[in-house]
């Protein structure tokens, strides 16, 4: 007797869903100097009646960016708010943009080590062109000149580098308690307060 032909027809395999990477611990010698650091950064100050704490560590992939020279932390509010309206409303020229955007490029740890001339290759335009682009905006407090060559960039601006070294930063250039309020008055504000000042004067 003939038999009936079986079926070709196979069952289809559920969809595969793509499972997150999983984060794994860090190796060994990474544990040992992260466990060192939070000893320092914690001695003698655990809450009372904590003898012990456990802490597992996990590293994470770096941010990938554009070009090797890393990446600085730009204040969300400057990018949104500040430049714009200053670069819509004619207050900032594209000229003052690009050499403040120089400046934050350059910057390490809030300061920026550059003649003019360097600045004026690297957004090509003159040098003589650079020196009232600088002033204008060390007139409004976003740079701040410090010797010849040497920029402070306002750290409430952008910053490169960790937390604690931009509040040790912000906090010796409040100590200096500067006629223009800087860090901390910005933008046109910063030029009323010295036109007040030069008033006063």
């Amino acid at each position: 007797m003939a038999q009936a032909p079986r079926s070709t027809t196979r069952r289809q395999a559920p969809p595969r869903t793509r499972q997150q990477p999983r984060l794994q611990p860090a190796g060994p010698e990474h544990q040992r100097d992260l466990a060192a650091e939070i000893v320092r950064g914690y001695a003698g100050h655990l809450p009372d009646g904590v003898y012990e704490a456990r802490t597992r560590f996990y590293r994470r992939a770096p941010h990938e960016v554009l070009g090797s020279d890393g990446y600085a932390l730009l204040s969300r509010y400057f990018a949104r708010f500040v430049l714009p309206q200053a670069l819509m409303s004619g207050e900032m020229t594209k000229l003052q943009c690009a050499v403040l955007s120089n400046i934050v490029g350059r910057a390490e740890r809030g300061v920026c080590h550059a003649i003019q001339r360097e600045i004026a290759d690297e957004i090509g335009t003159s040098r003589s062109s650079v020196s009232p682009a600088l002033k204008h905006l060390a007139a409004r407090n976003y740079i701040r000149s410090i010797g010849r060559g040497i920029w402070q960039l306002n750290p409430l601006i952008a910053y490169k580098g960790n937390g604690d070294e931009q509040q040790a930063f912000l906090a010796e250039l409040r100590a200096l308690a500067l006629e223009n309020g800087f860090p901390d008055i910005i933008g046109l504000e910063a030029l009323q307060t010295g036109d007040k000042e030069s008033t006063a004067c």
